[in-house]
């Protein structure tokens, strides 16, 4: 899969990045939503990781702007207060949510929902 990492903690991109290279997966990163829209309007992605709270522009703002282009990207967020994502009008749009700090085998779990199944 190809998976955007979105978050301004540079060690958590560091970690998931490594993390999911290793998984196999091409990923590209962005320290804020702003970045993240422009990675987004050049590549499509399988699954978008993000972060709720960002300077410049935050998840929930990042995950609005791409619904209303019509990108329907999974979502994965991640993040201490998960709880003000999935209370905003686009709370519905998570396909996962894990609560910082959390356990890459949660990450791995998510993974293996969104690939397909051998046939």
């Amino acid at each position: 899969m190809r998976i955007l990492v979105v978050d301004d903690e540079p060690m958590v991109r560091f970690l998931l990045v490594r993390f999911l290279e290793e998984e196999g997966h091409t990923v590209d990163e962005a320290a804020d939503g702003i970045e993240a829209l422009e990675q987004l309007s050049r590549r499509a992605y399988d699954l978008l990781i993000t972060d709720v709270h960002m300077p410049r522009m935050c998840g929930i703002d990042l995950v609005r702007a791409l619904r209303r282009q019509g990108n329907r990207v999974p979502v994965l967020v991640m993040d201490s207060y998960p709880d003000l994502f999935m209370e905003s009008e686009v709370g519905a749009e998570a396909f996962a949510l894990l609560a910082k700090p959390f356990d890459l085998s949660e990450v791995r779990r998510v993974l293996q929902i969104l690939e397909p199944q051998p046939v």
